[in-house]
């Protein structure tokens, strides 16, 4: 080989070993600068956070409880034919203003009419029985005082009269079932209101309420001047409302319109959940002044104002937690670090809690638990602080917890919290 291409061999492995080195160099000083980061993290010193805070603050709270539920008229009757039937005329719309006994639906009546016709006719044949029958039983009545006829002759007399009397009165009967069922084919108003029909058609066949399906829905007639909202609420809630309770009702097809209801009636008796399988009681909340927009069947949003503080001393809701036996506690900030302390606290809303003693307005507290806290807290005296050796106050100026102070009630649907963890 000679010795240019010596050289050029030389040269190449030379430059290949400059850049190795090189991205070997970049690659250390990378691996350098995340060790920094997360090294000390993984062998117990963990790194530096900046933990989010709040200050305790002066705010309104209200607490509720928030349900759903759907729009109906107070007043109302479902309408379904009493016998089975074919439609041939419909005789009003859906929406339309009905008044008492007005004809809405009227079902095939030839089948009714034949069988009327064949019942007056049966009528006819059992009146001219009764007739021949009480001509015989006269004559024999007049031949008895003679002694002609025999007891026996006689009494078959009588007795063939009493049963021609008796398939006479089966015939008028049977005629008056038939033209009671004819009147029946005809579906009217029960009552004035708005009528709600379903999606009928002429033609469609329908069957009677007495059917084990309790028959075929047609639709109802509805008084929409009073609206009410029927929605359901827990075991739990429902002892905290009473009826004439105040209550504030959001449509959801009009989210910027809030109307005012009052609490009409409460179940006596509770219903099993087909969501979750709790027990669960029917509340009736009427609306006050309802909107003409409105209309059976919306979906609806019913808040119970169950308690209200005006100018209370509040932290907000993320602030606050819990231990099992339900002590409440907050990490107050002191210097540096944060310290457990315990609160005594009263209602809540989706947003603060309401403190009753343990904080002062001012006071600075954690959003978040810091990581120093892991695990149960101790709350107490003994209780570890980070940063230093300083104590969880909880016998400090204005603190008065009670570690047997029951929580908040649990809200209704599970739409408000207390804010505990």
């Amino acid at each position: 080989m000679s010795t240019p291409e010596k050289s050029k061999r030389w040269l190449k492995i030379i430059l290949r070993t400059v850049i190795i080195l090189a991205v070997l160099v970049g690659a250390g000083w990378g691996i350098r600068l995340v060790w920094k980061q997360v090294g000390p993290g993984l062998f117990g010193n963990k790194r530096e956070e900046k933990i989010p805070t709040t200050k305790v603050r002066i705010a309104n709270i209200a607490e509720e409880i928030i349900a759903v539920g759907r729009l109906r008229a107070v007043f109302s009757t479902e309408l379904r034919s009493e016998v089975n039937g074919r439609i041939v005329k419909i005789s009003a719309v859906d929406g339309q203003k009905v008044t008492r006994d007005q004809e809405i639906v009227q079902l095939d009546q030839q089948d009714l009419l034949t069988q009327i016709q064949e019942a007056e006719r049966t009528i006819e044949a059992t009146k001219l029985k009764v007739e021949r029958a009480k001509k015989d039983h006269t004559r024999l009545v007049g031949l008895q005082t003679s002694g002609v006829v025999t007891i026996k002759d006689f009494e078959d007399s009588r007795i063939t009269l009493s049963l021609a009397e008796n398939d006479a009165a089966i015939a008028e009967a049977r005629a008056a079932n038939f033209r009671d069922r004819l009147t029946k084919t005809i579906i009217r108003a029960p009552h004035d209101g708005t009528l709600l029909l379903r999606d009928l058609t002429e033609g469609q066949v329908i069957t009677g309420a007495a059917a084990q399906s309790g028959g075929t829905l047609l639709g109802e007639v509805a008084d929409l001047s009073q609206l009410m909202v029927r929605t359901n609420i827990n075991e739990i809630d429902v002892a905290r409302l009473k009826v004439t309770d105040k209550a504030r009702i959001r449509v959801d097809s009009m989210r910027n319109v809030q109307m005012d209801g009052v609490v009409k009636r409460i179940a006596t008796s509770a219903l099993e959940s087909s969501v979750d399988r709790t027990r669960v009681f029917p509340v009736d909340v009427i609306l006050e002044e309802p909107d003409e927009r409105l209309r059976p069947g919306m979906s609806a949003t019913v808040m119970f104002t169950l308690a209200r503080a005006e100018d209370a001393v509040a932290v907000a809701l993320s602030a606050v937690f819990s231990t099992a036996e339900s002590v409440r506690y907050v990490f107050l900030k002191k210097g540096e670090g944060f310290a457990v302390h315990t609160i005594d606290i009263g209602i809540a809303d989706t947003r603060y809690a309401q403190i009753l003693t343990g904080l002062e307005v001012g006071a600075e507290v954690a959003r978040i638990r810091p990581l120093e806290f892991e695990g149960e807290v101790p709350v107490g005296p003994a209780a570890i602080t980070t940063k230093g050796s300083v104590k969880a106050d909880a016998t400090a100026k204005g603190s008065n917890a009670d570690p047997t102070t029951p929580a908040p009630p649990r809200p209704a649907g599970g739409r408000r919290s207390d804010g505990s963890k």
